[in-house]
């Protein structure tokens, strides 16, 4: 935070009762259960992210299949979002005194991860719902426009944190920039740059909404009402829970609201460890993965397997987009890997009443 944030964190808390001693021991404690709390999830979520980079990496149909790119990036995303997280607030904790355009430029990091994962969710969403909704086009769309929507997404992500800081150096001294700081401050604190943060959370929270919607929409218009539709339904609902705790903690962070030690420690902890889970929910619970990983582990996947675990793992197929016979087939071949459930549920019971036979991969 800034000298200027600091300074109104310290009069509010004084005049809740907090003598400054009280204030400084509290902030230093909360720092440094913040970065072990980042370091642990950076292990958890690292270790996901090699198992699933590695599968999709090491298989052609996964790799030329846009959803799993954005699970990798997703995926990346999250762990640096934690690493980054335990070496800045590290520094807040042990109060090393580095310099500040360093601060700037890791927590400036740390906010490019957390606008990454936010974005490629919102993708993962658009995706397939336009798989869905629009089956026929969508291999079209993607072919056309998947690197011009990569290009934008890499510009929003770096965006906001860049251009503020930029200003920032050139708004202090440069004797200031590069001047020591103990509390490792950021220079993301002015009321332009909150906004322009929660005008962007918002849209992206808008777009994924309405991507949800439509897909609930269209398996209802498509009448099947059945327990694999239920568990696509199930999964929208899971799906949706686990973005909205990617969601709120952006949102405490910039209305800046501030709760006693024990409720701040209690918060960040839960919140941390639900979205330590994100590459689960988003990731390993798709079939394909599964069908990858045995090469990698087989004694081990065996054993897992054998132990029923598979069935509870929806069926989803995988498609290529490489011929005009593999749109037509693509409505009976959606893989997600962010609503890989949802999409199955609908277009496996799509299987069933028009006995269509898929004539590819995705």
């Amino acid at each position: 935070m800034t000298n200027t944030s600091d300074q109104m964190d310290l009069a509010f808390l004084l005049k809740a009762g907090y003598s400054s001693s009280n204030l400084a021991e509290s902030k230093t404690l909360l720092e440094t259960v913040k970065a072990f709390v980042h370091f642990g999830a950076f292990i958890v979520t690292g270790l996901f992210t090699c198992l699933i980079t590695a599968t999709v990496q090491h298989s052609q149909d996964l790799r030329q299949n846009p959803r799993y790119v954005l699970l990798c990036q997703h995926c990346i995303c999250v762990a640096g979002f934690n690493i980054m997280g335990a070496v800045v607030h590290g520094l807040r904790s042990l109060r090393w005194p580095v310099s500040r355009i360093i601060c700037w430029i890791l927590f400036d990091l740390q906010v490019v991860m957390a606008r990454g994962l936010m974005i490629t969710l919102t993708l993962m969403s658009i995706s397939t719902c336009l798989s869905i909704c629009m089956p026929l086009r969508y291999p079209i769309l993607v072919q056309r426009f998947h690197r011009w929507v990569m290009l934008v997404a890499c510009v929003l992500a770096l965006l906001n944190p860049v251009l503020f800081t930029i200003l920032a150096c050139l708004r202090f001294p440069w004797d200031y920039v590069v001047g020591l700081d103990t509390k490792c401050s950021t220079a993301l604190e002015g009321t332009a740059c909150i906004a322009s943060a929660v005008a962007m959370l918002l849209l992206m929270v808008l777009l994924i909404i309405i991507s949800y919607v439509a897909i609930y929409l269209e398996g209802r218009r498509a009448g099947h009402f059945t327990r694999s539709n239920s568990k696509g339904r199930c999964t929208i609902l899971i799906h949706s829970l686990q973005m909205s705790l990617h969601i709120l903690p952006s949102l405490i962070i910039i209305s800046r609201r501030v709760e006693s030690l024990p409720v701040a420690i209690s918060i960040f902890i839960l919140f941390s460890f639900v979205q330590s889970l994100s590459p689960v929910v988003f990731g390993l619970r798709c079939k394909e993965l599964y069908k990858e990983m045995p090469r990698f582990f087989p004694c081990q996947w065996e054993a897992f397997n054998c132990r029923g675990h598979n069935g509870s793992i929806d069926t989803t197929s995988t498609g290529t987009i490489t011929s005009a016979e593999t749109g037509a087939s693509t409505e009976t071949c959606i893989s997600s890997c962010m609503v890989s459930n949802t999409t199955c549920s609908i277009i496996t019971e799509r299987e069933d009443d028009n006995e269509l036979q898929t004539s590819g991969t995705w």
